[in-house]
């Protein structure tokens, strides 16, 4: 097997996918409404028929873009950049369009409110200034339109970066606080598994040990030797399963991946905690998650896959292998040629961003293998 470059984007999900699903609607009632103006008023204009055109155009754009955000794939860069352009694009055709009077006289442009689809998108990507800039993109467009940059052109410019800058801040907050909740319910399964081996100890381990130490400690031969080593051993496991809990700021990530099992998943953990803090444990549980996806999505209807944690000195290793269809060779290189740099992203990129290394190993038919190690800090 040889190591091949990995780019295979793991689409949103949670509060990302709602966003972008519920932009999809906007554009989508926007583009209603758009549309029933420029049949409207299409006898009026300039060029008709270029009209109608527009508006089988912003029928196209908004059902690729709709259906890349409704399948949670449309968070990236680039898609968003391009709609931008193409959005950016089919405005300025109100020029064409248009008569000179209904340009400078106050008529809306053809793209109108549908035009401020790409503003809210660069604003989940990039937060408040990708929405601002988007924003300035489409007031410079339409200025160039009217050749008017005051006015209701002016109004409208200061309504979509005001719309730009509010978006970018509440998509960052609603997110963050995905993240926290995520790493709140990851402590608790990590207590909670605490706790069940604390009792399966109690009721079995613990009583046993007691008894070795009660029936040895008066016999003969080499008993009393033994249960003075049950009562030392039972003390010390007595001690470790009644030590405190960890704090709150602190997540053990073999329970956020023991939370990934399924059908066709296997996890599998050391039998100590692996504590670390809740960002950390947060990218490295998303990591895995996208690998997972990626087997789903790509690795065959009957592939299996395991998932092994490793605490591995001073490093975290986790290994997600296959036994899928594998990937062929140069897909992943051309589809990075393209501008798709998805696992970069999603799987490697988390890793790196911890200081980590991120290996993918493929070849078709015979599974993927991902390797990560991560330095991350511990508690």
């Amino acid at each position: 097997m040889r190591s091949v470059p990995a780019d295979v984007r793991m689409p949103v999900t949670g509060i990302r996918l709602s966003l972008w699903r519920a932009v999809t609607v906007f554009r989508v009632a926007a583009l209603l409404i758009d549309l029933v103006l420029i049949v409207r008023w299409h006898s009026i204009y300039e060029r008709p028929g270029l009209a109608l055109i527009t508006g089988a155009a912003m029928v196209v754009v908004t059902l690729m873009m709709g259906a890349a955000a409704v399948t949670g794939r449309a968070h990236r860069p680039t898609i968003v950049a391009l709609d931008a352009l193409a959005t950016a694009g089919l405005t300025l055709l109100s020029i064409p369009v248009q008569t000179a009077a209904q340009q400078h006289g106050g008529m809306i442009t053809l793209t109108s409110i549908w035009a401020a689809g790409p503003t809210l998108e660069a604003a989940f990507v990039a937060g408040p200034l990708g929405g601002v800039a988007a924003a300035v993109v489409q007031y410079l467009t339409a200025v160039v339109v009217a050749d008017n940059g005051g006015g209701r052109t002016l109004y409208s410019g200061v309504l979509l970066l005001l719309a730009g800058a509010v978006v970018g801040v509440v998509t960052r907050l609603a997110v963050r606080a995905e993240d926290e909740l995520r790493a709140a319910s990851a402590a608790q399964a990590a207590v909670a598994e605490r706790e069940r081996l604390t009792r399966q100890i109690h009721d079995g381990v613990l009583q046993v040990l007691g008894l070795v130490h009660r029936t040895g400690q008066d016999a003969d031969g080499p008993w009393p030797a033994i249960a003075a080593a049950a009562a030392e051993q039972e003390a010390a496991l007595r001690g470790l399963i009644t030590s405190r809990s960890p704090e709150p700021d602190g997540v053990e990530l073999g329970a956020a991946l023991r939370a990934l099992r399924s059908t066709r998943v296997t996890v599998s953990t050391p039998a100590g905690s692996v504590d670390l803090t809740p960002a950390a444990a947060t990218m490295v549980a998303d990591a895995v998650r996208a690998a997972l996806h990626n087997v789903d999505q790509h690795a065959g209807p009957d592939a299996h896959a395991w998932v092994l944690l490793e605490d591995v000195d001073d490093a975290v290793r986790v290994t997600v292998r296959d036994d899928g269809a594998g990937m062929p060779t140069g897909r992943l290189a051309d589809a990075r040629a393209q501008g798709r740099v998805g696992v970069t992203h999603s799987i490697r990129g988390r890793i790196e961003d911890l200081g980590g290394t991120c290996t993918i190993v493929s070849t078709p038919g015979e599974g993927t293998e991902i390797d990560m190690t991560i330095p991350v800090p511990r508690l």
